[in-house]
């Protein structure tokens, strides 16, 4: 860059020094099950304070399906994975800012909705999408819930 002035002439100024880069975003990777990390997901993934939990369905700790055929039971069991993981990184149903149902009964789930409000606050929900699939990754699943939360 040069600067110049009325009578002195011009010279040459030093470029400003670019910005420090920010600092590296450390992912940390959760497995709530063993099965997760030998079917090759995460169960939830860490950045910054940003937790982002994979869908959740109605399995037990090995993998199993939970309450075959019964969208209210299933939801119910997918919302106790989603607790625990949550509750593994010290927050709870609270911190949740972004909420994906995938479904694939649409009115099933309509008729067993409410049983969220056993773990959301009415006046405090977070922005949430109900989407109906052909399917899920088992014929079984009816069901999974995949959120967002903001650690504070």
């Amino acid at each position: 860059m040069l600067a110049c002035a009325m009578a002195g002439g011009c010279r040459r100024e030093p470029e400003p020094a670019a910005p420090p880069p920010p600092p590296p975003r450390v992912k940390q990777v959760f497995h709530l099950n063993p099965y997760e990390r030998d079917f090759g997901y995460s169960q939830a993934v860490l950045i910054d304070k940003t937790l982002y939990v994979s869908g959740s369905m109605a399995v037990d700790r090995s993998g199993k399906l939970v309450a075959p055929g019964d969208m209210a039971g299933q939801l119910r069991a997918a919302y106790e994975n989603v607790r625990l993981t949550l509750a593994a990184h010290g927050v709870t149903f609270d911190e949740v800012v972004r909420e994906t149902i995938y479904t694939t009964d649409m009115a099933a789930l309509l008729k067993a909705a409410d049983l969220r409000f056993e773990y959301y606050d009415k006046d405090r929900l977070p922005a949430t999408s109900w989407v109906e699939v052909r399917r899920l990754i088992d014929p079984g699943f009816l069901v999974e819930v995949e959120v967002t939360a903001e650690l504070p």
